[in-house]
């Protein structure tokens, strides 16, 4: 196990870092491997399900908005040739990334605490894992959603490409928090059962069945709720929800505004929950 004994923003420190993170590389497979076995062990279509998941949530609030409320927020942010079903699962599989991710990571480490102290590792490969197995799924719904995206008529065109520096700001921001979460999960349990309350509140703070103009539309409306805009989008997935959607369903550049915030929210989570973690490894084995 290392410890940080050098400042964060030091070369030393990310050089350390980088050189357990690549000598852990097997162990880190095996850890995926492991959860997805674990997961998909003793279901009937095994896989299949990271395929479901999204389909069958998509569906539902599908129906509930289009058919029981007869209503479709976010609708005005749509071209007439985007279905409401390619508006929603567009925000779902970036959200179903960063929700699994960080509940599962926060977890792992209580979770896998038979390994925590018999073997000499860098303990953050152990939720750097629980998002390798979310970054799996994610893959594999991303894949489905652009099939369904062209089969609907959507558009990929050069624009695209700029999912990637998006994706990885989020990544940024995942990885910044299950780091600190899990560490501070090893010593106050509370901790993963506030992260599962936290994420169900995220999943309506943010404008993944909704487009994000419906709030500026609220605080419109009602001047005294003016400050609401500016608190909202404070939660960085609701910028990159919008910024996904304006390169996807768009193919437009997204407002710098929407990828600034998250971008730099991203590194400072990365740096301080790396430096948290590694700076309290040595004391984690004691309390598990």
């Amino acid at each position: 196990m290392t410890t940080c004994s050098t400042a964060p923003l030091s070369g030393a420190f990310w050089r350390d870092a980088l050189r357990d993170l690549i000598r852990a590389r097997e162990l880190l497979r095996d850890l995926v491997w492991k959860d997805l076995r674990a997961r998909y062990r003793y279901t009937a279509i095994g896989f299949v399900w990271a395929v479901l998941e999204p389909l069958l949530m998509t569906l539902i609030l599908t129906f509930v908005f289009s058919i029981v409320f007869q209503y479709r927020p976010g609708a005005e942010a749509l071209s007439p040739d985007t279905p409401f079903a390619v508006f929603l699962l567009c925000g779902l599989i970036f959200w179903n990334f960063f929700r699994g991710s960080v509940s599962d990571g926060t977890k792992s480490l209580v979770a896998n605490r038979e390994l925590v102290g018999k073997v000499s590792f860098p303990l953050e490969v152990i939720p750097y894992a629980s998002i390798g197995m979310g970054l799996v799924n994610f893959c594999i719904g991303f894949v489905i959603f652009l099939g369904i995206h062209v089969a609907f008529g959507g558009g990929l065109g050069g624009v695209t490409v700029l999912i990637a520096p998006l994706f990885l700001i989020q990544l940024s921001i995942v990885a910044g928090l299950t780091l600190i979460l899990s560490c501070i999960n090893v010593f106050f349990r509370d901790i993963q059962l506030i992260t599962d309350v936290l994420l169900t509140f995220g999943f309506y703070a943010s404008p993944i069945f909704y487009d994000v103009n419906l709030v500026r539309a609220i605080a419109e409306d009602s001047p005294q709720l003016e400050w609401i805009v500016q608190v909202y989008m404070l939660n960085p997935m609701a910028c990159l929800i919008t910024a996904y959607r304006d390169v996807l369903l768009n193919q437009q550049w997204p407002q710098w505004q929407h990828v600034a915030w998250p971008a730099f929210l991203g590194a400072a989570l990365f740096v301080a929950g790396l430096a948290v973690f590694r700076r309290h490894s040595g004391r984690m084995a004691d309390h598990l």
